[in-house]
């Protein structure tokens, strides 16, 4: 079928053409609040954590008995990123940071191979003494809510049991995937033992403790001949059992000695060694000393409408609020559902003032019935494009959205054309019907090739770029494609019959002041621009220096641009980290977390204050990496009434807290999109520990006096103290002490042991022994504490049978690609450019440190790390869209020379790109470059309108290069300009939504579509002219 032929069977059928255009738009309109949405496309952090624990073990040996096997192992699977996998070893315990490579489809699949041989690892080649190694494979899953379940009369207990009902009745959400409760205390039954009352009854602690230990033991019997099993009785099922217990019968006299004689028995709160508090915003209500709260974190399945989700949420919320008693009150601290959702209404308030910004374009450009006639596509093709994502599966998202956004000026553009075309023939006296299929037949095939080349430069994007930055662009390229298919097919078949209904020939005594007063302009600008390409032709070295002055300034503007890939995402709350010296302990943590908080509260600005003591908050933010838990670390999630209002207490409170306590550095922190720990950093690596420590601190130093740096810090500064017990080996052995069993009694008197459990339907509850000693002892008092010996009643000091060293040692002990690293850290305060303080430190170290000692090394991780790896990828996505647009040039027109020529009008957009980011002060984002291969499309396409017409009025008409191109100039500048004006203020809600995320690509394409329209008309005709001057058709 010949283009004429399918075109003119639309018109003829035009009916059936409105009927399925209908209903495909109503689909649409059901597709909308019915399809999948999300802020983002699902992002996969390829990241897991594998945790071994090794009591006793300083870092050092940990690292050399533990880390280095298990990165020997893990460095054994093909898939694991060696590079971007790092270890932190530390006093009884190391965390293997893994990261799968972005090659990696099925992160499950990864993780189930490392879990399946880890267990075999364990036993065949760690130390007997490491108790545990775990893989723990959602430490990159993103919470969708957290929410705060708190009472100010309630126990732990009770307010744990609450959770776990509410968390029954959230699992029958079919979209419900993992839930964790966080912050709960257990209760304990504690047995404190009086040496004092040992000593009396002559009774010896390592008896009471194995037969304590022995009758916690629940085991079976055997089996009866019927092949029943024979159980025991379980051990204790009360307190009241536990006091009652036996310990010792008296050989003598047959008295029975029974626990609660020997000690004292308790039911306790465990002493917590991580808790959460909530902090409303109200400052006149009192925080409860033992206020509860605990969390209950919520994980949708993937691939769900987390709207939906969270409407679903809030339901058993209600029914819980109507059922719980009311001093149970429950809080979002984070919410997903209402970002998203507030994410997509935004945008889709921003689409529907697009669609009248165009509109209102159009009616000021073109006659009424002209406008209304090429606007009515805008909405029809924007519906189609949502019925088309619907049943793809694509979500609806902002990244989706903003697609539909840059399409929109390109959606009206392609009925602009037709039009343009079918009003010109109009004009030489054609029929309507004529004019219509006539002109839609010759603009069909450049039309397409310019939907084709638009589309297809963002798909190589997709498969050249991965890793987070690759999942946030997947589903651009679609949402582009089904639009301006939708649009060219809506502009061939529907837009040419409404044209002949609609548009009719008018005599100037028919038209009306409005429409006289538009064409009076039009009549001024192509006058005027004729002029002007008269100069440009007259004159071309003119052309050649305005062209070559316009490159020169778009590229020293580029150079000044800072490279921010993902910039700092705007949030209704924002996180605090606090970081005390490194033997603080949690006790000190909590005080300090509690004053911070009471200070900040008082603020109106702030609606509310979770604080996670010891511990992180879950992973509530995709980029967002949590710490691991540790007694001197308290992070907080503060939410605050507004975006601006969080941007300015970042700004009035980070030099106003960040040194606010002596014995603490408060880190304010603003979520971002990039997942880099620390935005700049310092790694020097090998194995000579003191070397690369002498210089970790002289560049340290330096750091910590540069102004535009904040938090310097490395992880070479922490030491912690350890207390060493040495036996002596002769008078240990004389008095029957073993280390096992001093071990055993220590345990005992600092942390307890664990000798049963006892359960009260479904929670248990452990019983542990203590000793009746001061359990915060210095290095002195733990000389004097009486041990227990072999001989019943006899108790001996402990310096007696041992020497107490103190030591001194690194906290801990960073490995990256299995090397031994130091990292200096350090935040960017305000718009410092990254680049610039890296490149500042860089010098410093290039002067002071011309060479280091051999096996050592210095490198850059930070966002340099990050654009590293990224920039090469996203330069060869230009390359391959670039090339992407040549095949399809080369197929359209079949010379090398003028497929080269179209595709080398790209250039022009540096120019307009960089003087609009400039303007605005924007960084080069990973939007800037989707605005600018966007830009580079759509400067191609306007070049393709202009050199199609000018190839065929040489091969028709046999005109010359020169007059070719002239012609082909003043015929294609209307259909450019206005193209030009109905695609750069498209994008104008996208600029005044002022998001930091999105803004710069509106500007990058608002400014590159005008500040290139100039260009575009005059430099584009005259380079035709002078490469095919000698050159015929």
């Amino acid at each position: 079928m010949t283009g004429r032929d399918h075109i003119q069977k639309a018109m003829r059928n035009h009916s059936i053409v409105y009927f399925i255009i209908l209903l495909m738009t109503a689909f649409g309109i059901f597709a909308l609040p019915n399809m999948n949405k999300d802020e983002f496309p699902q992002f996969t952090i390829r990241q897991g954590v594998v945790a071994a624990i090794y009591p006793g073990a300083t870092a050092q040996e940990v690292e050399e008995q533990v880390t280095i096997p298990l990165e020997n192992y893990l460095n054994g699977f093909e898939f694991i990123d060696k590079h971007n996998t790092y270890s932190i070893s530390e006093d009884g315990i190391v965390y293997v940071y893994v990261m799968l490579r972005n090659s990696v489809e099925s992160s499950n699949e990864a993780w189930n191979k490392i879990r399946a041989g880890l267990d075999l690892f364990h036993k065949t080649n760690l130390p007997i003494g490491v108790l545990q190694t775990v893989l723990i494979d959602d430490f990159g899953n993103t919470s969708s809510m957290l929410l705060a379940i708190e009472s100010d009369e309630r126990s732990h207990r009770d307010l744990e049991q609450y959770a776990k009902q509410l968390c029954t009745q959230l699992r029958t959400i079919p979209e419900m995937g993992r839930i964790k409760i966080l912050g709960t205390q257990r209760e304990e039954i504690a047995i404190h033992i009086d040496p004092d009352r040992l000593a009396a009854y002559g009774i010896d602690q390592k008896a009471i403790q194995m037969s304590l230990l022995l009758r916690g033991i629940r085991t079976i019997g055997g089996n009866n001949k019927l092949g029943y099993p024979i159980q025991v009785d379980i051990p204790y099922t009360s307190e009241e059992e536990i006091k009652q217990q036996i310990v010792w019968a008296d050989p003598v006299t047959g008295a029975n000695i029974r626990l609660q004689d020997i000690a004292t028995i308790e039911r306790q709160y465990q002493e917590p060694e991580r808790f959460v508090t909530f902090y409303n915003g109200d400052p006149s209500q009192p925080i409860h000393p033992q206020r509860s709260c605990i969390i209950v974190n919520m994980e949708m399945v993937p691939g769900n409408n987390i709207v939906a989700f969270g409407e679903d949420v809030e339901t058993i919320l209600q029914e819980a609020r109507s059922t719980f008693p009311p001093d149970i009150r429950f809080h979002r601290i984070t919410d997903q559902p209402k970002v998203v959702n507030d994410s997509v209404l935004s945008f889709l308030k921003d689409i529907i003032i697009s669609i009248l910004v165009v509109i209102a374009v159009m009616l000021l450009l073109f006659q009424l019935r002209t406008a209304l006639v090429a606007s009515t596509g805008v909405p029809v093709c924007i519906a189609i494009c949502i019925g088309l994502m619907y049943i793809t599966g694509i979500e609806l998202n902002t990244v989706t959205l903003a697609a539909l956004i840059f399409v929109l000026g390109m959606i009206v553009d392609d009925s602009v054309i037709v039009i343009d075309g079918y009003s010109e023939l109009l004009e030489k006296g054609h029929s309507r019907w004529y004019s219509a299929a006539i002109s839609t037949k010759h603009l069909f095939v450049p039309m397409t090739l310019a939907t084709c080349s638009i589309s297809g430069m963002f798909f190589p994007m997709t498969k050249i770029i991965d890793g987070p930055l690759g999942d946030f662009i997947q589903l651009f390229p679609y949402a582009v494609l089904f639009a301006l298919t939708a649009s060219i097919f809506y502009a061939a078949w529907a837009t040419p019959y409404m044209a002949t209904r609609f548009i009719k020939r008018q005599t100037s005594a028919q038209l009306s002041r409005f429409e006289k007063a538009q064409n009076i302009f039009f009549s001024w600008l192509q006058q005027t621009y004729h002029r002007f390409l008269q100069v440009c032709f007259d004159k071309p070295w003119l052309t050649y220096t305005m062209l070559i002055s316009c490159m020169l300034i778009g590229l020293v503007l580029m150079s000044q641009r800072n490279l921010q890939l993902l910039p700092k995402a705007e949030r209704e709350c924002f996180a605090v980290e606090i970081h005390l010296e490194q033997n603080a302990s949690i006790e000190q943590t909590a005080q300090l977390a509690d004053s911070l908080a009471r200070m900040l509260r008082v603020d109106p600005r702030i609606t509310s204050i979770t604080s996670f003591v010891g511990q992180a908050s879950p992973r509530f933010h995709a980029t967002y990496t949590p710490q691991m838990a540790k007694p001197n670390y308290a992070q907080f999630i503060v939410n605050t009434i507004s975006t601006q209002a969080t941007a300015d207490i970042l700004r009035e409170y980070t030099p106003l807290y960040e040194n606010y306590f002596s014995n603490a550095y408060v880190r304010f922190k603003q979520m971002d999109y990039q997942a880099a720990t620390n935005p700049l950093e310092v790694r020097i690596q090998g194995e000579d520990w003191d070397q690369m420590g002498l210089i970790a601190d002289s560049i340290k130093q330096f750091m910590a006096k540069q102004p535009e740096l904040a938090w310097v810090h490395t992880n070479f500064d922490a030491f912690t103290t350890q207390t060493q017990i040495k036996l002596h080996e002769t008078e240990a052995a004389r008095l029957g002490i073993t280390e096992t069993m001093l071990s055993l009694y220590l345990q005992s008197i600092t942390q307890g042991v664990g000798i049963t459990d006892v359960w009260e339907n479904d929670y248990k509850i452990p019983v542990v022994l203590y000793n009746k000693e001061e359990n915060n002892l210095n290095n002195k008092q733990l000389e004097d504490i009486m041990v227990p010996t072999a001989y019943p009643a006899l108790w001996v000091p402990l310096r007696q049978v041992a020497t107490i060293v103190p030591q001194w040692h690194h906290a801990s002990i960073e490995r990256r690609n299995s090397v031994r690293t130091i990292t200096i850290g350090a935040d960017i305060r305000g718009r410092t450019s990254q680049v610039d303080a890296e490149r500042k430190i860089k010098k410093w170290i290039g002067q002071n440190i011309p060479s280091t000692p051999e096996g050592i090394t210095i490198s850059y991780g930070g966002l340099s790390a990050i654009n590293k790896q990224i920039i090469p990828q996203i330069l060869w996505s230009v390359v391959a869209a670039l090339l992407v647009m040549f095949v399809l040039l080369l197929y359209h027109f079949g010379k090398v020379s003028l497929s080269l020529l179209a595709l080398s009008s790209s250039m022009l957009c540096i120019f307009g790109a960089f003087v609009g980011l400039t303007i605005f002060q924007m960084d080069i984002s990973i939007t800037v470059v989707l605005g600018i291969v966007s830009l580079i499309g759509i400067i191609v396409r306007n070049a393709i309108i202009m050199y199609e017409y000018a190839e065929e009025l040489r091969r028709n008409q046999h005109l010359s290069a020169r007059d070719a191109a002239f012609k082909a100039g003043l015929r294609r500048m209307r259909p450019v300009f206005l193209t030009s004006a109905t695609t750069a203020l498209g994008v104008l809600p996208m600029i005044l939504a002022q998001t930091s995320l999105w803004m710069p690509m509106g500007v990058v394409i608002c400014f590159g579509t005008i500040l290139t329209l100039p260009l575009t008309i005059t430099i584009l005709p005259v380079l035709y002219w002078k490469i095919y001057e000698k050159t015929k058709v």
